[in-house]
């Protein structure tokens, strides 16, 4: 008996080491029905997913999801996943991330999960007006089907709306066209640069050669964020910032905390500490619950090498930017009080 308290309690110790993640990316399928450039997520071969009373094995420690695919909306049990994850965390922020493209389907699933979850957030992709974001989305009418899926979620009262702008050579000069339909729409705004991932996108071949061109929208982005009356926008000019200086010299401006506040979890249950990670945490179908994964030799080691990647999107630089509150302030004041530029 006393042997078995002994082993009780430390294991209750070994498991309390670590300081559990919680911002999460949930991949549930990478069923996609789209074909973008920057991403070559439909051409996988369909492997199989996790079941859904997996999911119970997340942590109640996750305070931010972001559920991804693929086509999120393509997972039938999407209803079934989203109880689960508020049924651990009832106060969880969750944000589907959608292409938009299947608008009764995700009308659908949508008019279930406000009924259970009123204050959900769904952003959709958008990477230039009209016929641009066709072609980088690789499907003819993609962006009126976008605006189609708008106004349709409008009507079924989601009010936290997000269009989300990947910029790349080919759209750059697109992105401030986005941002100001979104300001018209009374839409937030997104933005994120491609990255290269093996294990994500399954790319490595994206890459930014029009720095100048970036540069130019970049400035004019940040000058409308920062001089704006919103302190939330001033935040986002700084996320913007960096991710231009990120673009420019390839390096983040602020530590990585991937892997110890926020992770990836792709279909199969797979764990990363993040979707442009090559690191393999574990497979969360081969423990008894995320915290044992977590807490297992070959999670801590990914985690410690994954210290010196380098990327900066909103999933790994908001932790950063929550822990770094002053180099951010300061940078803010500087920027409003002086302006800011940039090393091309």
């Amino acid at each position: 008996m006393g042997k078995n308290v002994s082993k009780l309690i430390y294991k209750q110790l070994f498991m309390a080491r670590f300081k559990l993640p919680h911002d999460f990316v949930l991949a549930v399928t990478y069923n996609c029905n789209s074909r973008c450039r920057m991403c070559n997520i439909w051409k996988r071969e369909p492997l199989p997913i996790l079941d859904v009373k997996e999911y119970a094995k997340l942590p109640n420690s996750i305070r931010e999801v972001n559920i991804t695919g693929g086509e999120p909306f393509l997972r039938l049990e999407l209803v079934e996943i989203i109880k689960i994850l508020i049924g651990k965390n009832p106060k969880v922020r969750i944000i589907i991330s959608s292409n938009g493209f299947a608008t009764e389907l995700i009308k659908k699933q949508m008019a279930e999960i406000v009924k259970i979850k009123p204050d959900i957030g769904v952003g959709l992709s958008l990477d230039g007006i009209g016929e641009v974001h066709d072609q980088v989305r690789g499907i003819p009418g993609g962006f009126e089907k976008v605006m189609q899926t708008i106004k349709m979620l409008k009507q079924l009262g989601i009010s936290n709306l997000r269009l989300a702008f990947t910029a790349g050579d080919y759209n750059i000069r697109e992105m401030n066209k986005v941002y100001r339909l979104a300001r018209d729409l009374g839409v937030e705004f997104t933005l994120a640069a491609i990255h290269n991932s093996e294990n994500y996108f399954n790319v490595v071949e994206n890459r930014i050669t029009k720095k100048q061109e970036f540069g130019e929208e970049f400035t004019k982005l940040i000058g409308s964020e920062l001089f704006s009356a919103s302190p939330k926008r001033w935040v986002r000019a700084y996320f913007t910032y960096a991710l231009l200086d990120f673009v420019e010299k390839g390096r983040r401006l602020l530590p990585n905390y991937s892997g110890r506040d926020n992770v990836f979890i792709d279909p199969q249950g797979d764990v990363y500490p993040s979707d442009v990670s090559g690191h393999k945490m574990g497979n969360l179908n081969n423990f008894n619950s995320f915290e044992e994964l977590y807490n297992s030799k070959e999670a801590q080691e990914a985690i410690e090498l994954e210290k010196e990647n380098q990327n900066w999107m909103i999933c790994t630089a908001r932790s950063a930017i929550k822990r770094h509150p002053l180099r951010v302030f300061f940078w803010i004041l500087k920027s409003k009080l002086f302006g800011f530029k940039f090393i091309s």
